[in-house]
């Protein structure tokens, strides 16, 4: 680890659009040896996009009630992919699967195919695919009430703009909580943006219409939050 430690600490603040490639091939020879015990179901469809798949990563065992996580990927909402390579992001099906916790890994639609709210409508998807068909005994017997989402950056930025659309009064009403949703993990998602980065307007501007402030701001992770009715359960 040593060699990848100096790595980091020489390069992480010049990220540029193309080091996730090297960053990935970095890690990928330390990830332990994909488990014989875990069954995996790729490409199951949860919507009617060319991305709307996931994978599920089962767990041995006749047990019920199993808990679930539900993990998005990130990647500057253009890029990221359910699997990068062999191991990113199977591994994360497989540790958490390893621990008798059903593993869904999902896609989503990306810039500059998709504009907002469309990665959240993806997140409803999959949680409506999971709600219908995790408690199956092909998918594990796992309970609808234990769905946990986990979202990386942008992959939890489209979680965010799920479960906080009530903050959009445009948008259609909906119940946020249902499917039922037992906990919310989120890393390095970005609740307001960089616009200064070229590649982040960019983005901006496919995603939300505009990199100006005033029209992605109330639209963000952020915005959505700090506009939600007082009676909103997920306060």
């Amino acid at each position: 680890m040593d060699d990848i430690f100096a790595a980091i600490a020489r390069d992480t603040i010049n990220f540029g659009p193309t080091d996730d490639v090297k960053w990935r091939d970095m890690y990928t020879p330390l990830y332990p040896p994909v488990p014989e015990d875990i069954s995996v179901y790729r490409d199951q469809r949860y919507g009617p996009a060319e991305r709307n798949l996931l994978d599920v990563f089962v767990p041995s065992g006749d047990g019920t009630e199993k808990p679930v996580l539900v993990y998005i990927h990130g990647g500057g909402f253009f890029s990221g992919d359910k699997q990068w390579n062999e191991r990113v992001y199977s591994n994360v099906g497989y540790h958490f699967a390893q621990k008798e916790t059903i593993t869904v890994v999902a896609n989503h639609r990306l810039v500059p195919d998709v504009q907002y709210p469309g990665g959240a409508d993806d997140m409803q998807l999959i949680r409506q695919w999971v709600f219908d068909n995790i408690s199956s005994h092909k998918f594990g017997r796992g309970s609808t009430q234990k769905v946990f989402l986990f979202g990386h950056s942008s992959g939890g930025a489209h979680l965010c703009m799920n479960l906080f659309a009530a903050g959009d009064k445009q948008r259609a009403p909906q119940e946020p909580l249902s499917p039922p949703v037992a906990g919310l993990i989120l890393i390095d998602v970005p609740f307001w943006y960089d616009r200064r980065k070229p590649v982040r307007a960019k983005t901006l501007r496919n995603y939300y219409g505009s990199d100006e402030e005033d029209v992605w701001g109330p639209k963000s992770a952020l915005g959505l939050f700090e506009s939600l009715p007082d009676e909103s359960p997920v306060l």
